[in-house]
Protein backbone atom coordinates (compact mmCIF):
# COMPACT_ATOMS: atom_id res chain seq x y z
CA UNK A 1 0.00 0.00 0.00
CA UNK A 2 2.78 2.38 0.72
CA UNK A 3 4.24 1.95 -2.81
CA UNK A 4 0.85 2.50 -4.44
CA UNK A 5 0.38 5.59 -2.32
CA UNK A 6 3.69 6.99 -3.45
CA UNK A 7 2.84 6.41 -7.12
CA UNK A 8 -0.44 8.26 -6.71
CA UNK A 9 1.35 11.20 -5.12
CA UNK A 10 3.84 11.39 -7.99
CA UNK A 11 1.08 11.23 -10.61
CA UNK A 12 -0.89 13.87 -8.76
CA UNK A 13 2.20 16.12 -8.68
CA UNK A 14 2.77 15.73 -12.44
CA UNK A 15 -0.89 16.47 -13.17
CA UNK A 16 -0.71 19.56 -11.02
CA UNK A 17 2.35 20.88 -12.88
CA UNK A 18 0.66 20.31 -16.25
CA UNK A 19 -2.48 22.10 -15.12
CA UNK A 20 -0.46 25.05 -13.80
CA UNK A 21 1.45 25.29 -17.15
CA UNK A 22 -1.80 25.22 -19.11
CA UNK A 23 -3.30 27.88 -16.88
CA UNK A 24 -0.29 30.20 -17.25
CA UNK A 25 -0.25 29.75 -21.05
CA UNK A 26 -3.96 30.59 -21.27
CA UNK A 27 -3.54 33.69 -19.12
CA UNK A 28 -0.57 34.93 -21.23
CA UNK A 29 -2.45 34.42 -24.48
CA UNK A 30 -5.52 36.26 -23.19
CA UNK A 31 -3.36 39.18 -22.06
CA UNK A 32 -1.72 39.56 -25.47
CA UNK A 33 -5.05 39.59 -27.32
CA UNK A 34 -6.51 42.04 -24.85
CA UNK A 35 -3.62 44.56 -25.26
CA UNK A 36 -3.71 44.70 -29.10
CA UNK A 37 -5.80 47.68 -30.30
CA UNK A 38 -8.46 47.06 -32.92
CA UNK A 39 -7.51 48.04 -36.52
CA UNK A 40 -8.52 51.54 -37.56
CA UNK A 41 -10.47 51.66 -40.86
CA UNK A 42 -9.00 53.96 -43.56
CA UNK A 43 -11.49 56.55 -44.83
CA UNK A 44 -12.18 56.52 -48.56
CA UNK A 45 -9.89 58.82 -50.54
CA UNK A 46 -7.19 58.96 -47.81
CA UNK A 47 -3.58 58.18 -48.71
CA UNK A 48 -2.78 54.56 -47.88
CA UNK A 49 0.96 54.85 -48.26
CA UNK A 50 2.60 51.94 -50.00
CA UNK A 51 -0.35 49.53 -49.91
CA UNK A 52 -0.47 47.80 -53.30
CA UNK A 53 -3.57 48.00 -55.45
CA UNK A 54 -4.79 51.32 -54.03
CA UNK A 55 -5.90 54.05 -56.41
CA UNK A 56 -7.31 57.37 -55.17
CA UNK A 57 -10.74 58.41 -56.37
CA UNK A 58 -10.79 60.84 -59.35
CA UNK A 59 -10.91 64.55 -58.57
CA UNK A 60 -14.18 66.00 -59.73
CA UNK A 61 -14.00 69.12 -61.92
CA UNK A 62 -16.02 72.15 -60.88
CA UNK A 63 -16.50 73.13 -64.54
CA UNK A 64 -19.77 71.85 -65.95
CA UNK A 65 -19.94 70.34 -69.45
CA UNK A 66 -20.31 73.08 -72.04
CA UNK A 67 -19.11 75.79 -69.65
CA UNK A 68 -16.49 78.07 -71.30
CA UNK A 69 -12.92 77.84 -70.05
CA UNK A 70 -11.97 80.96 -68.12
CA UNK A 71 -9.09 82.21 -66.03
CA UNK A 72 -10.93 80.85 -63.00
CA UNK A 73 -9.85 77.43 -64.21
CA UNK A 74 -6.14 78.11 -64.85
CA UNK A 75 -5.22 74.47 -65.21
CA UNK A 76 -7.47 74.12 -68.26
CA UNK A 77 -6.71 77.40 -70.01
CA UNK A 78 -5.02 76.76 -73.37
CA UNK A 79 -2.22 79.20 -74.21
CA UNK A 80 -2.40 80.75 -77.68
CA UNK A 81 1.10 81.87 -78.63
CA UNK A 82 1.15 84.95 -80.86
CA UNK A 83 4.36 83.90 -82.56
CA UNK A 84 5.83 87.37 -82.02
CA UNK A 85 9.17 88.01 -80.36
CA UNK A 86 8.34 89.97 -77.22
CA UNK A 87 11.87 90.74 -76.08
CA UNK A 88 12.90 92.06 -79.49
CA UNK A 89 14.52 95.18 -78.01
CA UNK A 90 16.95 93.09 -75.96
CA UNK A 91 17.71 90.86 -78.95
CA UNK A 92 18.25 93.90 -81.14
CA UNK A 93 20.74 95.39 -78.67
CA UNK A 94 22.50 92.05 -78.39
CA UNK A 95 22.91 91.81 -82.17
CA UNK A 96 23.97 95.40 -82.71
CA UNK A 97 26.58 95.35 -79.93
CA UNK A 98 28.08 92.00 -80.93
CA UNK A 99 31.43 91.65 -82.68
CA UNK A 100 29.83 90.04 -85.76
CA UNK A 101 30.29 91.44 -89.26
CA UNK A 102 27.62 93.87 -90.48
CA UNK A 103 26.35 91.37 -93.04
CA UNK A 104 25.95 88.75 -90.29
CA UNK A 105 24.10 91.24 -88.09
CA UNK A 106 21.78 92.04 -90.98
CA UNK A 107 21.15 88.33 -91.52
CA UNK A 108 20.13 87.90 -87.89
CA UNK A 109 17.82 90.91 -88.11
CA UNK A 110 16.23 89.51 -91.26
CA UNK A 111 15.51 86.26 -89.42
CA UNK A 112 13.74 88.23 -86.70
CA UNK A 113 11.85 90.57 -89.03
CA UNK A 114 8.76 88.44 -89.87
CA UNK A 115 8.29 87.64 -86.17
CA UNK A 116 8.12 91.26 -85.00
CA UNK A 117 5.29 93.64 -84.26
CA UNK A 118 4.75 96.69 -86.48
CA UNK A 119 6.59 98.93 -84.04
CA UNK A 120 9.54 96.56 -83.91
CA UNK A 121 9.61 96.16 -87.71
CA UNK A 122 9.85 99.93 -88.15
CA UNK A 123 12.82 100.00 -85.77
CA UNK A 124 14.59 96.98 -87.27
CA UNK A 125 13.98 98.12 -90.86
CA UNK A 126 15.94 101.28 -90.12
CA UNK A 127 18.91 99.22 -88.95
CA UNK A 128 18.64 96.90 -91.94
CA UNK A 129 18.86 99.93 -94.23
CA UNK A 130 22.29 100.65 -92.73
CA UNK A 131 23.59 97.10 -92.41
CA UNK A 132 22.24 95.10 -95.35
CA UNK A 133 24.55 95.08 -98.39
CA UNK A 134 23.09 95.49 -101.88
CA UNK A 135 23.88 91.89 -102.81
CA UNK A 136 21.62 90.65 -100.01
CA UNK A 137 18.90 93.27 -100.54
CA UNK A 138 16.37 90.94 -102.27
CA UNK A 139 15.72 89.31 -98.87
CA UNK A 140 14.39 92.67 -97.64
CA UNK A 141 12.93 93.87 -100.96
CA UNK A 142 10.21 91.22 -100.81
CA UNK A 143 8.68 93.02 -97.82
CA UNK A 144 8.46 96.30 -99.74
CA UNK A 145 6.68 94.44 -102.55
CA UNK A 146 4.16 92.97 -100.08
CA UNK A 147 0.93 95.06 -100.04
CA UNK A 148 -0.05 93.52 -96.69
CA UNK A 149 2.79 95.20 -94.81
CA UNK A 150 1.81 98.17 -92.66
CA UNK A 151 2.25 101.59 -94.26
CA UNK A 152 4.58 102.71 -91.46
CA UNK A 153 6.96 99.85 -92.26
CA UNK A 154 6.60 100.44 -96.01
CA UNK A 155 7.64 104.08 -95.54
CA UNK A 156 10.97 102.97 -94.04
CA UNK A 157 11.49 100.26 -96.65
CA UNK A 158 10.75 102.63 -99.53
CA UNK A 159 13.19 105.19 -98.17
CA UNK A 160 15.83 102.49 -98.01
CA UNK A 161 15.08 101.33 -101.57
CA UNK A 162 15.62 104.83 -102.96
CA UNK A 163 19.21 104.72 -101.66
CA UNK A 164 19.95 101.47 -103.50
CA UNK A 165 21.49 101.34 -107.01
CA UNK A 166 19.13 102.01 -109.93
CA UNK A 167 19.43 98.42 -111.12
CA UNK A 168 18.11 97.34 -107.70
CA UNK A 169 15.44 99.93 -106.91
CA UNK A 170 13.80 100.65 -110.28
CA UNK A 171 12.64 97.07 -111.04
CA UNK A 172 11.36 96.89 -107.47
CA UNK A 173 9.46 100.16 -107.87
CA UNK A 174 7.85 98.82 -111.03
CA UNK A 175 6.76 95.68 -109.14
CA UNK A 176 5.17 97.88 -106.47
CA UNK A 177 3.55 100.29 -108.95
CA UNK A 178 1.73 97.58 -110.88
CA UNK A 179 -0.09 96.35 -107.74
CA UNK A 180 -3.25 98.44 -107.54
CA UNK A 181 -3.85 97.40 -103.90
CA UNK A 182 -0.35 98.35 -102.75
CA UNK A 183 -0.29 101.41 -100.42
CA UNK A 184 2.84 102.71 -102.18
CA UNK A 185 1.78 102.00 -105.79
CA UNK A 186 1.16 105.68 -106.59
CA UNK A 187 4.46 106.85 -105.13
CA UNK A 188 6.37 104.13 -106.96
CA UNK A 189 4.82 105.08 -110.28
CA UNK A 190 5.63 108.78 -109.74
CA UNK A 191 9.29 107.94 -109.04
CA UNK A 192 9.48 105.81 -112.19
CA UNK A 193 8.14 108.75 -114.22
CA UNK A 194 10.89 110.98 -112.85
CA UNK A 195 13.60 108.56 -113.93
CA UNK A 196 12.20 107.51 -117.30
CA UNK A 197 10.60 110.91 -118.02
CA UNK A 198 7.65 109.02 -119.50
CA UNK A 199 4.19 107.95 -118.35
CA UNK A 200 2.79 104.75 -119.77
CA UNK A 201 -0.32 104.67 -117.59
CA UNK A 202 -1.22 101.07 -116.73
CA UNK A 203 0.54 99.56 -119.70
CA UNK A 204 2.97 97.63 -117.52
CA UNK A 205 4.55 95.77 -120.41
CA UNK A 206 5.49 99.12 -121.94
CA UNK A 207 6.87 100.24 -118.58
CA UNK A 208 8.97 97.07 -118.42
CA UNK A 209 10.39 97.56 -121.92
CA UNK A 210 11.27 101.22 -121.35
CA UNK A 211 12.81 100.45 -117.95
CA UNK A 212 15.07 97.74 -119.34
CA UNK A 213 16.24 100.11 -122.08
CA UNK A 214 16.83 102.91 -119.59
CA UNK A 215 18.98 100.68 -117.37
CA UNK A 216 21.08 99.70 -120.41
CA UNK A 217 21.61 103.35 -121.26
CA UNK A 218 22.27 104.30 -117.62
CA UNK A 219 24.29 101.53 -115.98
CA UNK A 220 25.16 101.83 -112.31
Amino acid sequence: MSKFSNVLKVMAGIAGVVLIGLLLGWLGSSGRHASAPPPVPVPAGEDTGDKPGFSPPPIASSRQPGEPITSENPATVAATPSGLITNWSDKLDEILTSNAEEADKAKQLLEMFPHLSEEAQVEVAGHLANLLPDKDYPALAKYLADPKMSEAVLDVLLGDALNRPNSVKLPLLLEVARQSDHPKAGEAKDILELFLEEDHGKNWDQWQTKLEQWLKDNPD
